[in-house]
């Protein structure tokens, strides 16, 4: 089944974006009594759509949204395609919240004038992926910042280094204990980070860590790190 977020509900009728009907009648070529999955304040239903494909009729509840540690990740600037990339394959694996960073060596510039633009068109690929992976709770995606705004607020501050030196494996930094805990990603672009940008970080309370001896690339990292957790968490 489909899923879908609602907007609205009213008694035992849930009511949907209206952006959603070309999805719903051209693309699913959905009708008048198909079944929806809808999500509404964090639960999800199983719906019968009604006539005008807007709305639809609680059938029984789906899902719940359990308790779900944060997993913000810090993703540097990159093209459409490598940021499309990060986002729809990280909302799957579990990423919670998504910050984008402009970086010493972000190759990919974007004026100011086109922040909104773009995280409108970012929140739409999120929201698409959360429904195609069933999340009941979208990932939040508000705002492009400086690497020097980047804080420490997590329990476990992660900071993908490619020093040989004065590192940590990631198994040792992530493990069975910790992995419910808050939990903050930082890596660079191509190129990696800058000796300032990872000096600065580690003085924030990041801790440098290595993924191991291969070098990965960028939006490799993110999806990586999401499954190590993934792992520890089901394990």
């Amino acid at each position: 089944m489909q899923q879908y977020f609602s907007v609205s509900k009213k008694n035992n009728t849930l009511y949907l974006n209206k952006d959603d009907l070309n999805h719903i009648k051209n693309v699913m070529r959905m009708k008048e009594n198909d079944n929806v999955i809808i999500v509404y304040e964090n639960k999800s239903y199983i719906c019968s759509l009604n006539k005008d494909l807007l709305s639809a009729n609680i059938k029984e509840e789906f899902k719940t949204l359990k308790n779900e540690n944060k997993f913000i990740v810090y993703v540097p600037l990159l093209s459409e395609e490598k940021m499309s990339f990060i986002l729809k394959h990280g909302t799957e694996l579990g990423i919670t919240d998504f910050i984008v960073v402009e970086y010493e060596h972000c190759k990919y510039k974007l004026p100011h004038k086109d922040y909104e633009k773009k995280l409108i068109r970012w929140n739409k690929i999120i929201k698409e992926a959360s429904e195609q992976s069933y999340r009941v709770k979208k990932p939040t995606l508000e705002k492009i910042i400086n690497v020097k705004d980047i804080e420490s607020i997590s329990n476990v501050n992660i900071l993908c280094s490619l020093d040989k030196v004065n590192v940590k494996h990631i198994c040792k930094v992530l493990t069975s204990k910790n992995c419910n805990d808050t939990i903050s990603l930082v890596f660079g672009p191509e190129g990696g980070l800058s000796k300032s940008e990872e000096e600065m970080l580690v003085q924030k309370g990041f801790i440098k860590t290595s993924l191991g001896s291969d070098v990965l690339r960028t939006e490799t990292v993110p999806l990586m790190v999401s499954s190590i957790i993934k792992y520890l968490k089901e394990e």
